[in-house]
């Protein structure tokens, strides 16, 4: 079986899709603790829950296609683990792979950022980003 690598890119387009919603619903939702409207917190929170939610089935999705198949499980680990900063892909849709997967990671990164200061305005000292690791 062959690895059909228009559908990788389209799951991880989906998952990057889904990332830059998850960041834009975390922007509101800092508006929204500002104004300490709880309802619509609440409600920002589920549609965050929602979007983690498409992202777990994307993933799952590409785990699915290798399952029965070690080397498209294998070409697919490599597709989705390696690093995208050093990977080179060798026909153009693996290059559009690991463009897609660098696109993602930098708004994760951003993500992760507005997430700590979030967590660090509503937590203070109880902040679960400055827990240590036992």
């Amino acid at each position: 079986m062959a690895l059909d690598m228009t559908m990788v890119m389209r799951l991880l387009q989906r998952k990057c899709s889904s990332v830059r919603e998850l960041s834009r619903l975390t922007k509101e939702l800092e508006e929204t603790f500002a104004r300490n409207d709880e309802i619509s917190a609440s409600l920002l929170l589920q549609m965050r829950q929602e979007e983690l939610g498409k992202i777990d089935e994307c993933m799952e999705q590409i785990w699915e296609m290798g399952k029965d198949d070690q080397v498209v499980s294998e070409k697919l680990r490599w597709l989705v683990l390696a690093d995208p900063s050093g990977a080179v892909g060798e026909s153009f849709e693996e290059k559009k792979i690991f463009e897609i997967r660098k696109k993602t990671q930098a708004l994760l990164e951003e993500l992760k950022t507005s997430d700590q200061q979030l967590n660090k305005r509503l937590s203070a000292r109880k902040s679960h980003y400055k827990a240590e690791v036992v």
